[in-house]
């Protein structure tokens, strides 16, 4: 289980858990150490897939002033929405949106819904035409109207670049021993080395900030150059115009900081 921060791409938090855990177990613990990590002043928006939607959930939440924007999963959700009142949304041919509240039957009170629909495709062969629409609803606490929710939570796909370049690249999701506190304590270096580079991207800033783990690895750590050994010392030979030098020295400064700080 990893929590990012959207606006820096930096992990706030991770769990190393075994394989059959379901995505939703212990996100409440989960997300009270989350909560400890942040500063009281910054107000958290939580995003979230259907494998997060829970009434338990939503309700700490709500207690420690954080927001959500988390994708539904009920089993009569199509039937909900399908009872609805929809109007078009202006700009954008083929969709329509609904905005209501609804109480799911473990829950204290109602919430706030937002859907929207998609023209798929208008299936022929009776008397009239049928509409077959593609559905997405949400549950959340932030004022956006409900495509506006929609684009915030398409967002959401980002991250999973994200956890793509910590698992792959960096090889978090690489398990090298049957030991599972061995694997969590890798699980934990590689978590920590992401979050190194990524805050190394932070202070450089520029174009490095939009590179992936590959790409930083590809241009400034696998700099083509000779190593000769000569007087008893050895001399790293780099050529002049290599690419990207002002990101290089910057990071170099950055490593001899740390190394003799």
């Amino acid at each position: 289980m990893i929590a990012f921060v959207a606006e820096t791409k930096e992990i706030l938090h991770s769990w190393f858990r075994c394989g059959s855990a379901y995505m939703g177990n212990g996100i409440v613990e989960f997300m009270r150490e989350c909560m400890a990590y942040t500063k009281k002043r910054v107000r958290v928006i939580f995003r979230g897939d259907s494998g997060f939607f829970s009434g338990e959930l939503l309700d700490y939440l709500e207690s420690v002033s954080a927001g959500y924007l988390i994708k539904v999963k009920l089993k009569n959700l199509v039937g909900l929405l399908e009872g609805q009142k929809w109007e078009a949304v202006e700009g954008h041919a083929g969709w329509e949106q609904a905005d209501f509240t609804y109480r799911c039957g473990e829950w204290n009170r109602a919430r706030r819904f937002v859907a929207v629909k998609k023209l798929i495709k208008i299936e022929r062969g009776g008397l009239f035409p049928i509409p077959v629409y593609e559905y997405f609803c949400y549950v959340t606490t932030e004022r956006f109207g409900p495509i506006e929710a929609h684009w915030s939570y398409g967002k959401r796909a980002t991250c999973e670049t994200w956890i793509e370049e910590c698992k792959s690249q960096m090889n978090a999701g690489h398990l090298r021993t049957g030991e599972f506190l061995a694997n969590a304590a890798l699980f934990q270096c590689a978590v920590l080395a992401y979050n190194l580079l990524k805050w190394m991207a932070l202070l450089t800033g520029g174009l490095v900030q939009q590179w992936e783990v590959k790409t930083m690895r590809l241009w400034l750590i696998r700099v083509a150059g000779k190593l000769t050994k000569g007087s008893r010392q050895l001399t790293l030979k780099l050529p002049e115009k290599f690419l990207h030098q002002e990101e290089w020295r910057a990071w170099e400064g950055m490593s001899l900081s740390v190394a003799f700080g």
